[in-house]
């Protein structure tokens, strides 16, 4: 199917890049949110970090497609939503003391949830705008995972997509080519978007859950020339 066609297809169906992209922005709020409560964050804390994971990814695929106004500026139910739902989490969790274990599992599949949401959208939004399969893959995976890279760096963490750790970025890419796949078979945009969204989703579970990993390039015996200095130096 030729590029063209998809996206003309993708013109025809707003309502669903729609549905797709305000489920996105709540799944990735919510993430945050769980984010920032392990680290006691107050109202205003918890809704700046949910604030960035939900629209940093989308901001920036906004600003290299050069489309004005942002998502979230043209659809300032967006803004709002998270805003009330940083109050309804707060004082909720207050209420709850979840174990542990649960808690981060529960993280694990929101941010999960989020991941593909936007990865899909990113790619769709792509696909649209007449840009090339690959790089509109590329570009769900921008919009995926760049949120996440916000919460993380601003919660003084290492970004899950930067760590030797078990497979993120690689979920987004090939469940994007998931979508653009059965795209190309002429089938619904809907459908297509629920096939990449799945593929996302239990690669990701399945990487976490069985610690897959990317193969490293380097030797472990390899010593880290900065692990010598004084940590005053660092």
């Amino acid at each position: 199917m030729a590029l063209d066609a998809i996206a003309d297809q993708l013109d025809r169906f707003a309502e669903f890049q729609y549905f797709i992209e305000a489920s996105a922005v709540t799944v990735s709020a919510l993430s945050g949110m769980i984010a920032a409560r392990e680290k006691q964050l107050d109202i205003v804390g918890t809704y700046f970090i949910a604030f960035i994971t939900a629209f940093g990814g989308g901001t920036l695929r906004d600003v290299l497609l050069n489309r004005r106004p942002l998502f979230w500026v043209s659809h300032q139910e967006y803004p709002i939503l998270i805003f009330i739902l940083s109050i309804l989490f707060l004082y909720y969790s207050q209420r709850l003391t979840p174990v542990k274990p649960l808690a981060r599992k529960s993280f694990n599949l929101i941010d999960a949830l989020g991941l593909a949401l936007f990865s899909i959208s990113g790619t769709s939004y792509a696909i649209a705008d007449r840009i090339p399969p690959f790089i509109a893959v590329l570009f769900g995976v921008i919009t995926g995972v760049f949120g996440g890279v916000l919460r993380d760096v601003t919660l003084i963490e290492i970004p899950v997509i930067f760590r030797q750790s078990t497979l993120y970025a690689t979920c987004s890419f090939l469940g994007g080519w998931t979508y653009l796949l059965f795209l190309s078979f002429k089938l619904s945009p809907s459908f297509a978007g629920a096939a990449g969204f799945t593929a996302v989703v239990v690669l990701r579970m399945l990487a976490l859950h069985y610690n897959l990993k990317l193969p490293v390039l380097y030797s472990k015996d390899v010593v880290d020339p900065f692990s010598r200095l004084p940590k005053k130096d660092l």
